[in-house]
């Protein structure tokens, strides 16, 4: 009996836990932008309970923290169509975050360490003017193979492009696009650090993390 009473008691405090998340947010004002991130949290949440990162004795408290998080923003992980609409894989938030560590630390490296400008005299032959207007052709060509979804293609463009000058990020990030929209999402982070490494101003690579 009295293991009874406690099971009972168990689950009425995590059902009032779960019911004090609720009121916080109002799930359809959510962004599938933000659904995205809120999954890629979810997924790796449980990741860490699965893996043993979590301790046994916190296992519950994150549970519960799920469920609310899930709730707040209307993402159901065991909704299978829904997950397969917000997903990011096979990137993940840690794989993300990772690169996203790696490009900061490189991009401050190359500031600190690169010559001033004004001191130290350009070695690099940059493309000629010619090969500039070539890569924006090839570019060209890319767009329009992407509006026709055909990103084996564009992808070959955009090669073209970076082959003809590689110091545009543009060329980068648009290949980023097109190994995405063919689900190579590894090649497009590839591509999207490059991009930053070539213009860390560039906002755009960054997006192509997210």
């Amino acid at each position: 009996m009295a293991d009874e009473t406690d099971a009972v008691q168990e689950s009425t405090r995590h059902a009032a836990l779960v019911d004090s998340c609720l009121f916080l947010y109002e799930p359809h004002l959510m962004s599938e932008k933000q659904q995205r991130l809120v999954l890629s949290i979810i997924d790796f949440l449980n990741q860490s309970i699965q893996d043993g990162t979590v301790k046994q004795d916190d296992r519950e408290g994150l549970e519960v923290a799920i469920q609310c998080i899930g709730e707040a923003f209307g993402v159901d992980p065991t909704n299978e169509v829904l997950c397969n609409k917000l997903t990011i894989k096979p990137a993940t938030l840690q794989t993300i975050f990772d690169v996203f560590l790696k490009t900061r630390d490189k991009v401050g490296s190359n500031s600190s360490t690169a010559p001033s400008s004004s001191t130290a005299p350009s070695t690099l032959k940059g493309p000629s003017a010619q090969e500039k207007a070539n890569a924006e052709k090839a570019k060209a060509e890319g767009n329009a193979f992407m509006s026709s979804k055909k990103y084996d293609e564009a992808i070959a463009s955009y090669t073209k492009a970076i082959d003809l000058d590689a110091t545009n990020a543009v060329y980068y990030s648009n290949r980023a696009a097109a190994y995405s929209s063919k689900g190579d999402h590894l090649a497009a982070i590839g591509d999207a650090e490059k991009a930053i490494e070539v213009d860390p101003s560039f906002v755009k690579a960054y997006h192509r993390l997210g």
